[in-house]
Parts: structure tokens; C-alpha cells; sequence
């Protein structure tokens, strides 16, 4: 018969529990402050350590304990030796009372621990309460226990630790020092846990040691339980591969990852459904796997943005330099397309009842979607069209594929033809349109896909659309103006109000759409009158542009205000009738003052009697326009006539034109660039 052991095992979690600060990991901020509170004699009555699981709070309450009971304390680390220490460290002390408030959580355990709390500690220093999950007390428990922890009696500490902080009333949060514990980094989890093997005598390869700590989610305790697991399922202690972590914990390989990856990122649905077969044959579970490829390609996009090493600690260097390889081949705007897709399927993957077909399509959209155009590209691909610039140079600069460059050859076995070149919209001969519009149905998907996307891109290379007449491409200017000699204004006039037809193009049926886009639009522009700026009005608008960069309230007075006059000498305004600005302006009054005090500084008057006195008189009007002027009136009118300039601009412009006759669409609005 074989004998059972004397002492039987404990835990990893258990054996190197912290006994004192420095055996904390990744929680300074709190050590250092309960440190310092101990040595300066500034001990709270009451603190509450917060934060998620197995971060180490309630080792920290039983270290604060000891450091205020031990013999040779109060000290800022305790001696585990005197015998106060020691009887907190095997839970038999009777002045150190642990508590667990999710089985002593109704009022009358709460008035129970009242009255014991009025007697005095039998042999240590101070009495100490350390209550765990002390979100678990009722209401009733919080309302029995606030008078008490407001105000203990002074041979009494209280230690509150909860994992859920938010269900704490907001009277017990205010009568505490609160300590949030943070989650520890991969990077420090795997510094620990090295140390902890090291005296244990187990070897792990470091990428499995970055598993672990990945897998551990930012928890010591939890990653010291996955620990025993590999220990115990592990053949040999002392050559522990990734591959049996990997066994053990059902984490995907990052190669595998990886690799999955790379087929996607290479448009290879094939490569991309055997890849992900081989995964699943293998047992790895399917919500593992969908994180774990979104975490890639969280990853990739972090590295493409930062590029620095320290933004991904959670992986080795070998890992590292094979991610920003793989980061290196593609542009962030397609990362985060791709992430932004992905996470969709991810969020469905627990709702679903077919995790396999959801995962697959998934998968094959991210493979199948083309990368969307940004929409900044297309606005200032616009602009430089507009401009007679063309921009042909910067077309495949942006990110439009799963590559840098747009062009999408890499998508399919077979490359599209190339762009027209932009002479044709420069006024070539239309033989140069000969390329078909749309590809054969026969053709790979990457020539196929997408007809209106290619059209687009065509228009806003300068191309003529498919089906058009060849006359369209001169409705580009010519190279050279026949008035080149001519001042700029003469050679650039303002384009008409109303679009000029073309002298080419038949005159549309009338009752046809293309005859309701070619006649004017039957909105009137509202009458603006006749009002011409004034070097008058001109200072008057600086001054006030001075002013609301140091005082608002003045400013918004002033703004309604009409001119007649503003002068060094005379400055003649218009209030409208009853209003409140010709109270709150008059004589003698603080806002009368604070404009007196902004026009010498305006006018860089001294205040002394050299200098006369500025006429300052202010008249009950109404403002209007142009006779008297007023800043809000004013700019209200270069606002409208900023929106008429654009819409007649936007009606002459012959890319807008073709856009809108190729798509069979209609412009229903124009604002100016930086309009709400």
C-alpha cells in the first residue's frame, strides 16, 4: 500500500502569495502610497482596494495589516517573523478579522461587527477589518455601516476589496481612500512567472510564456492556475514547448494565424477556406480563433501606424519582426477596413447556432471586398480636377487595395488593364477610348468586380464614360488658352450663374430627366442689394476680432451693432430698438467702461490729456444693408454670397456635369468646404 504525503500540494497561487510590497506585481502606485502613509504616520481610518480579479488586493490588505500590527512596527514592510505577523499570514489572529461580505452581507452582521468594534484590540496594535466583495452587502448593510466607517473608533482600521466598484452607494465611496489595482502586462507577467519556474525547476519556451500571459488577461492568480495546468499535463518539466501550452490552453498558434492572414490579405480564397479547415480540424475552438485573428490585426495596424516596438509587448521579438514584415505589405486604411469587418463577425459568432459557416463567410468578405475608396481622396481628386491639375500622379499613392498602391493586379491572377491615360482628358482623339467599359463574364472575379467603382475611377481620371459620345472630352479646356496674354482675371472670368449648354451635345427632349438637369433650377436667390465694404467697416471688424480674444460678452454686444462712424475721434454705433445692449451700454455702466478701456487700446491712446476723448454715442436703430452695417448682417451676406458663387461654379464645372449625366443622378445640394 502506498502512503499518502504528509503535507499535501499547494498551489502555485497559493505558495507564492505576496508577503510583502515588493512581492506585488504591477501595483507600485498602490505600494508605494500605503508605504509612505505608514512611514509619515498618515494612515486612513478606511480604504477600499478595487480592480478585477486576482490582482492581488486581498494580499495587500493582509500586508497593510501586518505592517500596522507587527511587533516591530507600524513598518512599511512587515517581518513575518514576530508572532502579530505570522498569525495574520495562517488566519489566526483575533485582532486581524477577515470578513467575506458575500456570505455575512445582511444588516444584522453589519451591526454585529458594530458592536465589536467599540472593544479593543486583545494583544496587537490596532484592530483591523478587512471585508472581501463588500459589493455583496445589501442595502440595508451599507446604511448600518456608514456611521461607523465615517468615524471608528481610533484603535480600528477597515479594508474594504471589491471586484465590482460601480455597485458601491456613492456615501460609502466618499468615506474611503480608494486604490485601483491595474491589470499587469504581458511583459511583466512573463518576467514573473520566469522567476517563479526558476525555482521550481520547469522550463517553457518563451513564445509559450507570452501565451500564458496572454491568456492570463492581466490576472497573476489566473495566470499561476494556467500554469499548473501546462505543469501537470507537460511530459517533461524541463523542456515545456509552445505547442503543448498551446494544447492545453486551446490558444491558436500565431503562426497559424499569421499565415491565415497572409491568404486573406493575398485575396486567395482557397488558400484562405484550407488554411482555416486546417485549424478546426485540429480542435482549436472558433470564438478562440476569431480573437485571436482580430487581435492581428489589431496588432498589424498599431505596428503600421507606431512602428515601434514597445506598442506590442505581449509577444516575443522573433514574433514582432515577423508581424511588421506582414504589416509592411499593406496600408492602414485596408487594416482597419478589414478589422472594422471582421469584428462584426466576431460579435456574431455567440448568437449564432452555425459558428463554422458564419466564421467561413466571414472570412471569404474580407477576402471578396474591395477596400474602400476614402472619402478625402475623392474630394481632393475632385478639387485637382476642378483646377485643370488632373492629379494623375497621386492616383495610386492611396491606399485603394490590400497593397499601397491601388492598382489591383495583386487581386486575381490576371491584371486589369491599366488606367487611360489622362491625355484623354486633356482633348485626345476618341479612338484613344476604345477599352471596354466592363469586363467579359468569363474574366477573373478582380476584372469584374465592382463595374460602377471602375467607372468612377475612369471619370475621375479624366476618361470619357462608357457609352458617351466622343465629343465629351471637349468639354476640358484646351492646353493653352487662346488668351494667354490676358490679365488673370480675363483669362479666368467667374463662370456664369447658369451653366452654358454644350455646343456639341443635342438639346435634350423636353420632359426627359437629362432636360430637367440641363434647365435652371427654379429656386431664386434671395437679393442681396448692393453692399460694398468700407475701409471704415474694415477697422471696425478688426477691432471687434480684438476683442473676442479677450472678452466674450463684450463681443457679442458689438456684434449686432450698426456703424455709422468709428474713428479715433468719433465712434458712432446703432443699437436695435428695445433692445437690452443700449441698458447694459449706457454711460457709466461696467460694459460702458470695459468697450472705453478697448478702444484705447485699439487706438493706442495713453488715457492722458493730450489725447481728446473719444466721441462715443450710441443711437436706437435697427442695422440694415448697406447704409448701416453690422457684423452680423455682414456676414450673413458673404455667407450667401459664398453658397451663390459655389452653386454657379459647381453648375459650370464639366467633371460634375459628366458625373451626374453618367450615373443618371441628381445634385441636390452644395455647401462650400468647411460649411456645417
Amino acid at each position: 500500500m502506498v502512503g499518502c504525503p504528509d503535507v499535501a500540494y499547494v498551489v502555485l497561487a497559493r505558495k507564492y502569495r505576496p508577503q510583502r510590497f515588493a512581492d506585488l506585481v504591477g501595483q507600485e502606485h498602490v505600494t508605494k502610497t500605503l508605504a509612505n502613509a505608514i512611514s509619515h504616520d498618515r494612515v486612513h481610518h478606511a480604504y477600499l482596494f478595487c480592480g478585477a480579479r486576482g490582482l492581488g488586493k486581498t494580499s495587500a490588505a493582509r500586508i497593510l495589516a501586518k505592517c500596522l500590527v507587527c511587533e516591530r512596527g507600524p513598518a512599511i514592510e512587515p517581518c513575518n517573523e514576530c508572532r502579530e505577523c505570522t498569525a495574520v499570514t495562517d488566519g489566526s489572529s483575533v485582532d486581524v478579522i477577515e470578513i467575506d461580505g458575500a456570505s455575512n452581507n445582511r444588516v444584522d452582521d453589519i451591526r454585529n461587527l458594530r458592536e465589536q468594534v467599540r472593544y479593543l484590540p486583545q494583544t496587537a496594535r490596532k484592530k483591523i477589518y478587512i471585508v472581501d466583495e463588500v459589493h455583496m452587502l445589501t442595502g440595508s448593510a451599507f446604511n448600518a455601516l456608514l456611521k461607523t466607517l465615517e468615524e471608528p473608533p481610533p484603535h480600528v482600521t477597515f479594508i474594504l476589496a471589491t471586484t465590482e466598484v460601480h455597485e458601491l452607494p456613492a456615501t460609502i465611496l466618499s468615506r474611503v481612500s480608494r486604490f485601483d489595482f491595474r491589470r499587469v502586462a504581458s511583459g511583466q507577467l512573463v518576467a514573473h512567472i520566469s522567476h517563479l519556474l526558476e525555482q521550481e525547476g520547469v522550463q517553457i519556451e518563451e513564445a509559450g510564456l507570452y501565451t500564458i500571459a496572454r491568456a492570463g488577461d492581466g490576472s497573476v492568480r489566473d495566470t499561476l492556475t494556467l500554469l499548473d495546468k501546462i505543469i501537470a499535463f507537460a511530459s517533461d518539466t524541463r523542456a515545456v514547448s509552445e505547442r503543448e501550452v498551446r494544447t492545453v490552453l486551446g490558444v491558436p498558434a500565431r503562426i497559424a494565424v499569421a499565415e491565415l492572414t497572409d491568404a486573406v490579405l493575398a485575396r486567395d480564397a482557397e488558400q484562405t477556406l484550407r488554411l482555416f479547415d486546417e485549424v478546426v480540424e485540429s480542435g482549436q475552438d472558433l470564438q478562440q480563433l476569431a480573437l485571436a485573428l482580430l487581435q492581428h490585426l489589431r496588432d498589424l495596424l498599431v505596428v503600421k501606424v507606431c512602428g515601434a516596438r514597445d506598442v506590442v509587448r505581449d509577444m516575443s521579438d522573433s514574433q514582432f519582426e515577423h508581424l511588421r514584415a506582414q504589416a509592411d505589405s499593406c496600408a492602414p486604411v485596408v487594416l482597419s477596413q478589414l478589422f472594422d469587418r471582421f469584428a462584426r463577425t466576431v460579435d456574431a459568432l455567440p448568437r449564432t447556432r452555425v459558428p463554422r459557416l458564419i466564421m467561413e463567410m466571414g472570412l471569404l468578405d474580407l477576402v471578396h471586398s474591395d477596400p474602400l475608396m476614402p472619402l478625402g481622396d475623392l474630394i481632393e481628386r475632385l478639387d485637382e480636377l476642378a483646377a485643370g491639375r488632373g492629379g494623375g500622379s497621386r492616383g495610386g499613392s492611396r491606399g485603394g487595395g490590400y497593397g499601397i498602391s491601388r492598382d489591383t493586379s495583386q487581386r486575381a491572377p490576371q491584371p486589369r488593364p491599366s488606367r487611360p491615360p489622362r491625355q484623354d482628358f486633356e482633348g485626345a482623339p476618341a479612338q484613344a477610348h476604345s477599352a471596354p467599359a466592363r469586363a467579359p463574364e468569363s474574366a477573373p472575379r478582380g476584372d469584374r468586380s465592382n463595374a460602377n467603382k471602375e467607372r468612377l475611377r475612369r471619370i475621375l481620371e479624366g476618361a470619357r464614360p462608357p457609352g458617351a459620345p466622343a465629343q465629351a472630352a471637349r468639354h476640358a479646356p484646351p492646353s493653352e488658352p487662346a488668351n494667354a496674354g490676358a490679365p488673370a482675371h480675363a483669362r479666368h472670368p467667374r463662370p456664369p450663374s447658369r451653366p452654358a449648354a454644350a455646343e456639341d451635345e443635342p438639346p435634350a427632349e423636353p420632359g426627359t430627366r437629362a432636360a430637367q438637369r440641363a434647365s435652371p433650377s427654379p429656386r431664386r436667390a434671395p437679393d442681396l442689394g448692393t453692399w460694398t465694404e468700407t475701409p471704415e467697416f474694415s477697422t471696425w471688424e478688426s477691432f471687434l476680432t480684438g476683442v473676442a480674444e479677450r472678452d466674450t460678452p463684450l463681443t457679442a454686444m458689438l456684434m449686432d451693432c450698426g456703424v455709422f462712424a468709428f474713428s479715433p475721434a468719433r465712434v458712432h454705433l446703432a443699437t436695435p430698438p428695445g433692445d437690452m445692449r443700449r441698458r447694459q451700454l449706457k454711460p457709466g455702466s461696467e460694459m460702458f467702461t470695459t468697450l472705453q478701456r478697448a478702444l484705447d487700446t485699439f487706438f493706442q491712446r495713453d488715457g492722458t490729456s493730450a489725447d481728446p476723448a473719444i466721441d462715443l454715442e450710441f443711437q436706437e436703430q435697427a442695422p440694415t444693408l448697406p447704409d448701416l452695417p453690422s457684423l452680423t448682417l455682414v456676414r450673413s451676406f458673404r455667407a450667401r454670397e459664398l453658397q451663390m458663387q459655389v452653386e454657379r461654379e459647381a453648375n459650370a464645372a464639366p467633371e460634375i456635369r459628366r458625373l451626374v449625366a453618367d450615373f443618371d443622378g441628381t445634385v441636390h445640394s452644395v455647401k462650400p468646404l468647411g460649411s456645417a
